[in-house]
């Protein structure tokens, strides 16, 4: 139905002549029903083109003001204030999302999320992927953005087997190279060498299909890979792309939402280049705005769809409002 003043005026007199003949109810006292306290499964889908695409969500983590280099606590809570958000910075939290493509020919997932590793709030890829209709053992790839543990952790079960037991393996050749190099493991604080043995383990179930990208354009029909190095050496995104409509699924270039762009120079502890990870996120950031391309985050608050404006020296993002039609 498309509303109309007609289409309005009917359906009120509809209501009015069914109120007529219905008991009255006002004295009828329900007991209060008790709250649920989750949230409801996090699946959402939009359309690109002919493409359809499912956001699953694995959950949230907390952001710690000390992860973010840079950061300065007044200007982070006018940010946030700005922004409509708590300026509570030490209640800050992000979003973990993975995405489902369906190309028509492939179904293709984007990073799988964080299984049970890293606590409860998150490790809820797989019951959401297969809330929204899909398997794994139907999935016929699956892409990393790159090879970090809130990305990689639904790849295998605990016991090493593979969760997506039909799927190619893409990542970057350069991301790739960089986790199984032996000299990458004397790079990283000994607290934080279990992310190469993650990286390596996650890998080899999948070595017999696997393949590298080496460099930019289409790799799937409708999907191109785009280089974005810093955050790790092989980080990457995915273009999406179909009759003249495309989305740019920006990986790790931004963490928080809140912050980050309006701050675009603050980066992350967790960038292995913090200098290449600022001039990526500057680059892309002016790309996107003036080409006004949408993209899609997988730390932006779920479903992680929106717009970027320039502002002055420093951007804005606009959330994408519901699709209604896919």
């Amino acid at each position: 139905m498309t509303l109309s003043r007609r289409s309005f005026i009917s359906a009120a007199a509809s209501i009015a002549g069914a109120g007529a003949v219905a008991p009255a109810m006002s004295s009828i006292a329900l007991a209060a029903a008790p709250k649920i306290g989750t949230q409801v499964p996090g699946i959402y889908r939009f359309s690109v083109g002919d493409i359809e695409v499912t956001a699953i969500l694995d959950g949230h983590l907390g952001l710690d003001p000390s992860l973010v280099i840079g950061f300065d606590q007044k200007v982070a809570e006018k940010t946030l204030k700005q922004n409509f958000l708590s300026p509570n910075t030490a209640d800050m939290s992000i979003s973990v999302n993975g995405y489902l493509i369906n190309t028509g020919d492939k179904l293709v997932v984007v990073d799988t999320g964080t299984a049970d590793l890293m606590g409860p709030t998150l490790g809820r890829f797989h019951q959401n992927l297969k809330a929204a209709g899909y398997d794994a053992s139907d999935v016929d790839a699956v892409v990393l953005t790159h090879l970090h543990i809130d990305h990689v952790g639904g790849l295998i079960s605990k016991s090493g087997e593979k969760l997506f037991p039909n799927a190619e393996f893409i990542v970057h050749e350069v991301e790739y190279n960089f986790w199984h190099d032996e000299g990458t493991r004397s790079k990283f604080p000994k607290d934080l060498q279990h992310f190469v043995d993650l990286a390596q383990n996650v890998s080899k179930p999948y070595e017999n299909r696997k393949t590298l990208i080496s460099k930019d354009g289409e790799f799937i029909k409708g999907l191109d890979a785009v280089f974005l190095p810093g955050h790790t050496p092989g980080h990457m995104g995915i273009r999406i792309h179909s009759n003249n409509e495309e989305v740019l699924i920006w990986g790790d270039t931004i963490h928080s939402i809140g912050l980050q762009f309006a701050n675009p120079d603050w980066t992350i502890a967790f960038d292995t280049d913090q200098e290449v990870a600022r001039q990526t996120r500057r680059r892309i950031l002016d790309q996107v705005s003036a080409d006004r391309t949408p993209v899609v985050g997988i730390h932006h608050d779920f479903p992680g769809l929106g717009h970027v404006r320039k502002a002055g020296n420093a951007f804005e993002y606009h959330e994408v409002s519901w699709q209604h039609k896919l």
